[in-house]
């Protein structure tokens, strides 16, 4: 028997034993199912009904219930549908969710946030409510008490209500022995919503009395009267609404059949086709790397092959695509930096050129200010260039250095001295803090250099009055040394960018606040050449500091 007639009875073995377990599996979990979901939806209607109506209560409202709606549905994985007593739908959490509505099961369970009011046997207290007075003397005990609960309740929903319309923030409410919401007097003070609130509790408060005295002609006032605050009260309550929950609707036969159906089908047919398909799966990744491999040859940098697990071909397709994505940026870094270095060549031969046509056309006489200034123009280029030609060899580790111990004390000291007359001409104090001796192992020229593009940038974004102070001092055994000044600051969304190519904190470019933009790209390469870091923080408008560790 052939290794590919054995593979093939395995697999269809394997498949028919996993019918069995399939089949097996889903019955059960079907069956138990059912009584877990209809189990559910009973237990989820009070839990369900009773949220919906405390929201009713403290909102005052059913605005933004939808949200409260969708949360309840989400944890119990149901569908809710809220509509009124004349079938308009206020929530359904399937259309909200953007689906087709399935069906619901549980019986319609009536929401009425109206509370039920509990008059007292003993009403000799009952009106202790502070600020409630009735417009009828003649009236009952039991009569001044519902008016001041339907007013004391009339009041709260409203202010609630305007609360959540214009500041969707509800007051905490209480509810008190007599089973009517209420929130403390000193939350109900913002003016506008009390305004609103006196407004309309005065305007209905006659219709309270009026309401009121109708129950003493009643055999049972009391029972008149509760009736009497729910009808008051329904006119600026919430109205009631009619809660349904969706569950699992199909029977056993449906939902054991279909799955058992399908699964062992497709378990027969992958059983079939399988063993055909291995030697075929297990080549597929690498001709999909060959083909990936030659697109990449022609040019196509963005070309990617989909990962094919955490094995040996897995591990190959991430590194061709991490190969594939460094040449990439690398291409993408070179098309910018030919952008960057045109852009910064084109202003200064601008300039020459028409300087020059306009001396050779006689529009300008020749001066010795002109000549000066197209001096200062091909020194710009010049240095634009050299900067460029020290990054290039920098970056690519053919830059030059001549290591010896060096003081870096005395090269901050030196750095000093050398910028304290252009200090000195833009009224900036320039001083040195130097902690003792720091033995440097290094190029004294190149970290000269390094400083000198720091300090330059302190004066050059430091206002006239202000410091720039240069530090040396060591730090967990390594040399620091730190560029501190009281200039313009970098705002921090800036701040990952200052060492990148010809990056100016100035959107305009503008020359006149700053140099070729490449000083501290070359001073990072330089530092990282010596093994150590440069970062940069600021504070906008406070100043900002540079600190290097060797």
């Amino acid at each position: 028997m052939s290794f590919r007639v054995r593979v093939f009875v395995l697999v269809l073995l394997v498949a028919v034993a996993a019918i069995g377990a399939t089949a097996w599996l889903t019955f059960g979990l079907a069956a138990r199912q059912i009584t877990d979901s209809q189990a559910a939806a009973t237990k989820h209607v009070v839990d369900t009904a009773e949220t919906v109506r405390a929201y009713a209560r403290r909102h005052g409202t059913w605005r933004g219930v939808s949200e409260r709606v969708q949360r309840l549905s989400d944890e119990n994985h149901q569908r809710i549908r809220l509509v009124n007593l004349y079938g308009l739908v206020t929530v359904d959490t399937d259309h909200l969710a953007h689906r087709a509505a399935r069906p619901v099961v549980s019986p319609p369970t009536l929401i009425d946030p109206r509370p039920t009011l509990r008059i007292p046997d003993d009403l000799a207290g009952a009106q202790s409510w502070p600020g409630e007075r009735t417009q009828n003397p003649a009236s009952t005990k039991a009569e001044m008490f519902t008016q001041t609960a339907i007013d004391r309740y009339r009041r709260t929903q409203l202010f609630a209500r305007c609360l959540v319309e214009q500041f969707r923030e509800p007051p905490a409410l209480t509810e008190d022995w007599y089973g009517v919401p209420f929130a403390a007097d000193n939350v109900m003070d913002h003016p506008e919503c009390q305004r609103q609130m006196t407004e309309q509790a005065d305007w209905d408060r006659a219709g309270d009395v009026t309401a009121t005295a109708a129950c003493r002609s009643e055999q049972v006032p009391r029972i008149c009267l509760v009736k009497t605050f729910g009808d008051r009260v329904a006119t600026f309550s919430p109205e009631p609404l009619q809660l349904f929950l969706g569950a699992v609707d199909d029977d056993a036969a449906t939902l054991v059949g279909r799955p058992t159906v399908i699964a062992a089908g497709g378990i027969l047919v992958l059983a079939l086709i399988g063993t055909a398909l291995i030697a075929r799966n297990v080549s597929r990744p690498v001709r999909s790397l060959t083909a990936a491999s030659r697109r990449l040859a022609d040019g196509h940098l963005d070309t990617r092959v989909p990962p094919v697990g955490s094995g040996e071909l897995g591990q190959l397709s991430a590194s061709f695509n991490r190969m594939a994505q460094a040449l990439e940026a690398a291409e993408a870094a070179q098309r910018r930096l030919v952008a960057s270095v045109a852009h910064e060549l084109r202003t200064p031969l601008s300039n020459l050129l028409g300087y020059l046509e306009a001396l050779q056309d006689g529009v300008l006489p020749p001066s010795r200010e002109l000549f000066t200034s197209l001096h200062d123009e091909a020194q710009l280029q010049r240095r634009i260039l050299d900067d460029l030609q020290d990054l290039t060899l920098a970056e690519s580790g053919h830059l030059t250095y001549r290591r010896v111990v060096f003081d870096l004390g005395d090269l901050v000291e030196a750095a000093r001295i050398a910028h304290l007359a252009v200090a000195e001409a833009a009224g900036v104090r320039l001083t040195a803090e130097v902690a003792g001796p720091l033995p440097v192992h290094g190029d004294q020229d190149r970290l000269r250099q390094v400083l000198g593009n720091l300090v330059t940038n302190a004066l050059r974004y430091t206002d006239a009055g202000g410091a720039v102070v240069l530090r040396a001092f060591p730090a967990e055994g390594r040399p620091v040394v730190e560029v501190e000044d009281t200039g313009c600051g970098i705002e921090p969304a800036d701040l990952p960018f200052v060492f990148q190519r010809f990056w100016r904190a100035d959107p305009a470019r503008d020359r006149a606040t700053g140099g070729s933009g490449l000083g501290l790209t070359i001073a990072r390469q330089i530092v990282l050449d010596h093994d150590g870091t440069i970062d940069a923080s600021s504070t906008p408008g406070v100043g900002s500091t540079f600190r290097v560790v060797l």
